[in-house]
């Protein structure tokens, strides 16, 4: 597998999705503290050293043959990825104005970019 394809499907492999949900709230909480260094170490640190090894270590043929894998080679674009990364911004945006309205903003536009081939899907 080349390393544009194990790119893509590291990001739904079970572990890789355990780091990135669990540090990025810690991170928000950070934030709500006003901690921004930890904030910032804790929300991007430890995904990107994970993302790193398990890129360079790891075979991804199950998550590309699951449908989860057939989804996001279908879904799973830069524009969308780079959706995410705004929505955790804003997230931690909401944590750092103490907002639990703008973290769920964030968090919701998080999910519709995960979530948003099934809308699609459904319109075709």
């Amino acid at each position: 597998m080349i390393p544009k394809d194990k790119t893509l499907y590291h990001q739904i492999h079970p572990f890789k999705l355990f780091v990135d949900f669990s540090t990025g709230f810690l991170a928000v909480y950070f934030f709500w503290l006003h901690d921004v260094v930890t904030g910032l170490i804790v929300a991007f640190v430890p995904s990107l050293v994970i993302s790193f090894i398990m890129i360079w270590t790891m075979d991804f043929t199950k998550q590309k043959n699951s449908p989860l894998g057939k989804y996001v080679a279908r879904f799973m674009t830069r524009q969308k990825e780079n959706l995410r990364l705004v929505g955790f911004l804003v997230m931690l945006a909401g944590g750092w104005y103490q907002s639990w309205g703008i973290i769920i903003i964030g968090f919701a536009v998080v999910l519709y970019s995960w979530t948003y081939g099934l809308l699609y899907k459904s319109k075709a």
